[in-house]
């Protein structure tokens, strides 16, 4: 367990020198957008002396460093800064819009993973057979399939036409039914050909058939002796799909309304809100960074031959 822990504590300390390079290339990707930021907030009508009071107040009159150093030491303190929009704090304005990314987010791999697994599983056993390739074909199609084209099919055909389900918003228990759906199509795909690919590695060794030799059920064999092992890849996949779902929800919030930091950082970008976009961009980037810490440790408990 201390190879363990000081594997962890580097992991932090790398992953706090991550944290400072995103940090650099935020603010620099969004000093050399084009237009200039006060005059979007100010408006048309706004008059030069307006926008040159505006741009004081946004402190964009300074220099990069300065910025940049107003940035990071807010940041230090636990301070992202204040929305140009809405004059709220930027860690509220996150803080509001989280729970609902992170929802989605969540049961989208929770679909993801189920679907994933068990359909990597049943074409793994029954490989090179039509369940098989049907499975490998629908897999393919949701890898390749665009997530803002899928959610406005999906959209046409059970909202639109059947009815059956909300188009757009959260105000009602179904309607995180297709957005879910929507985002976990390329988690499913990905988890699912990483089972098959595993678990066929993993049935062609020699414990897996002495096993069968013995005598054990099918479904032992296969749980206990198959994706047990082959779950390390598996769950790798899973962790950086989720990971990618927060990051991804922001065209599936975009398509279906939903009320989320993905459909915000749409916003705030179109806004020039800067201090908004880097604020969304560091949780991101934060959240990558836990989970690679919590998948090393899974790792350890997945598989106790693994040492660190």
């Amino acid at each position: 367990m201390k190879g363990t822990a000081a594997h962890i504590v580097r992991t932090l300390l790398l992953s706090l020198i991550t944290l400072f390079g995103v940090s650099i290339l935020i603010f620099l990707m969004l000093r050399v957008l084009p237009g200039d930021p006060a005059r979007v907030l100010a408006g048309l009508n706004a008059s030069e002396e307006q926008v040159a009071r505006l741009r004081a107040e946004l402190g964009l009159d300074e220099s990069l460093l300065a910025q940049y150093w107003s940035f990071i030491t807010g940041v230090l303190t636990g301070d992202l800064g204040t929305s140009a929009r809405t004059s709220a704090p930027v860690a509220s304005e996150i803080g509001v819009r989280l729970p609902a990314t992170l929802i989605l987010a969540v049961v989208a791999t929770i679909i993801g993973t189920i679907a994933g697994v068990t359909a990597g599983v049943v074409a793994a056993v029954r490989r090179n057979s039509i369940v098989d390739h049907v499975i490998s074909s629908v897999a393919m199609m949701g890898v390749s399939m665009p997530v803002y084209w899928l959610g406005l099919l999906l959209i046409l055909l059970f909202a639109v036409t059947l009815g059956w389900l909300p188009a757009a918003g959260s105000g009602e228990p179904l309607s995180i039914v297709l957005p879910a759906v929507t985002l976990a199509a390329f988690s499913t795909a990905l988890i699912s050909r990483m089972t098959r690919a595993s678990m066929l590695e993993v049935l062609g060794q020699d414990y897996v058939r002495t096993a069968e030799a013995k005598g054990a059920p099918p479904t032992t064999v296969i749980i206990r002796h198959g994706l047990r092992n082959a779950f390390i890849p598996i769950l790798t996949v899973i962790s950086l799909q989720f990971g990618a779902l927060l990051g991804g929800a922001v065209l599936t919030e975009t398509v279906f309304g939903w009320p989320g930091i993905g459909r915000l950082l749409v916003d705030s970008i179109g806004a020039r809100d800067f201090a908004v976009v880097q604020g969304i961009v560091l949780v991101y980037a934060a959240a990558f960074i836990l989970l690679n810490v919590i998948v090393d440790v899974l790792y350890v408990v997945v598989d106790p031959r693994i040492r660190y």
